[in-house]
């Protein structure tokens, strides 16, 4: 596999070139790469660093903001413009997602690179294999979303992905790998964790057995593989149950139930998300507010409503503040991000059966998430594999709102509905669009211009 380096880290050493001779002089006490990790301990702390360092707030705010899941404002001062106004360029549009991905996942490989010069004690194996098995499936998941948003096309193996980058280096100039040689590299660290994983395994705040099932069950989704995509759904659902009402409302508050939860990322002071200020103010005041056409699709008997709009909102002057991250009682808005739920998994299933044309077993899935969060809904019937698919797309839109999805579920399933976003008139209107076409080059990322200023063996997606 050919080993590549992010522009981000060249970009780091760089800044140590033409140091004095007295600035390159190493003090007996300095803290370098060979005295950082010495022993499993050592390799603990920086596990714990590396996965604190893999966000996701940019596919949050991206996800929600870029699409028909959010308005303006009543309090915007000129936030989140550029992403209402569906702008998405090279130089600032993606977020800054390709140089965080790249960034973290540089830390994992010097954890690679690190525990090979490591021997752990007989009482410390399984905590090393464990961290080399975290290393392995965070890897894993960070080539993923590189893959499914700067990707050209995930479902064509010879496509153009991203570079897979498996090795710390200095000066390498990274090309595009394509898609399968990607896919594959995945899948491999995959397997590693899951040899590597110490029997027992469960921590929702870690990754798991359960959470590379989970991820899988995503890729076969999106790369077309609608067996797999059951097959591996199936296992999650027998694992976990779903949330009632009362305990899905708890998940969102204070953290205080995660019966549904395969893999949360564990926010706590010093690597805190935020999440509700991707979209208000401390106080509340949104800059950006949850879109008027969401809101009208959440009815009163759908304890999603209660968790996704704030109780200071102002219903009567469609003002929705955007509430599933409440702000908790120290102020800090300290809310683990529910990363993977088993509802979800229900959603995968039910797409790849409404694909497969089983549409009564869609219907059932659905059916399942709907009935446990709205006490007011009736089994589903579908004809179709338009009629299937516009209804799990909106079930995936009320149920995994501001969850990091709405974006990726238009885009994979745009090319059977032939529809891309559509904002309600409510919601847009002079800069903010209406509508972003299914065939838009704007359903993949840019490569940063910084990334290709620096690196002339990257090709731009199409387009840009």
């Amino acid at each position: 596999m050919k080993k590549y380096l992010s522009i981000l880290t060249i970009t780091v050493a760089a800044l140590f070139v033409g140091c004095s001779d007295s600035l390159d002089r190493f003090p007996i006490d300095q803290l370098v790469e060979e005295t950082a990790f010495v022993t499993v301990a050592d390799l603990q702390l920086g596990l714990n660093g590396a996965i604190g360092n893999y966000s996701p707030n940019q596919i949050i705010a991206h996800n929600s903001i870029f699409t028909d899941n959010c308005g303006l404002g009543v309090d915007n001062g000129g936030q989140e413009l550029n992403a209402l106004a569906q702008i998405l360029n090279a130089d600032s549009g993606d977020r800054g997602l390709w140089g965080s991905r790249y960034s973290a996942m540089n830390d994992f490989n010097r954890l690679f690179a690190a525990a090979s010069t490591i021997t752990p004690l007989a009482a410390e194996q399984e905590q090393y294999n464990n961290i080399l098995a975290q290393s392995h499936a965070f890897r894993a998941l960070m080539h993923y979303d590189l893959l499914l948003y700067y990707g050209v096309d995930i479902r064509d193996l010879s496509a153009a992905g991203v570079p897979y980058v498996d090795y710390v280096s200095a000066d390498a100039t990274p090309a595009r790998n394509t898609t399968g040689e990607v896919l594959t590299a995945i899948q491999a660290d995959l397997d590693a964790a899951l040899s590597l994983f110490p029997a027992g395994t469960n921590d929702i705040n870690f990754a798991s057995p359960d959470f590379v099932t989970f991820l899988r069950a995503r890729i076969a989704l999106e790369t077309g593989d609608n067996i797999g995509a059951i097959g591996f759904a199936n296992s999650i659902i027998s694992n976990y149950p779903l949330a009632n009402a009362t305990q899905y409302f708890d998940m969102f508050n204070e953290d205080a139930n995660s019966v549904e939860v395969i893999w949360r990322y564990d926010s706590v002071q010093g690597f805190n998300l935020g999440l509700n200020f991707t979209w208000n103010f401390t106080g509340p005041g949104p800059f950006v507010e949850m879109s008027t056409e969401l809101a009208n699709l959440l009815p009163a008997s759908d304890i999603r409503r209660s968790v996704n709009i704030d109780p200071a909102s102002i219903e009567e002057d469609d003002i929705y503040i955007i509430g599933k991250y409440p702000i908790n009682s120290d102020t800090q808005a300290i809310n683990d991000f529910k990363a993977m739920r088993v509802s979800e998994a229900y959603l995968i299933r039910a797409e790849a059966y409404a694909r497969n044309t089983q549409f009564g077993l869609a219907a059932d899935d659905v059916f399942a998430v709907r009935s446990v969060r709205d006490t007011a809904t009736t089994l589903p019937s579908y004809t179709n594999i338009q009629e299937a698919l516009t209804d799990v797309l909106a079930e995936r839109r009320l149920e995994l709102a501001f969850e990091g999805h709405r974006y990726t579920d238009i885009k994979r399933m745009r090319s059977v509905l032939n529809a891309g976003i559509e904002r309600d008139d409510a919601d847009c209107g002079g800069a903010i669009p209406c509508s972003l076409a299914f065939n838009s080059e704007k359903w993949i990322f840019p490569v940063p211009t910084a990334e290709i200023n620096a690196n002339t063996n990257i090709t731009q997606a199409p387009g840009y």
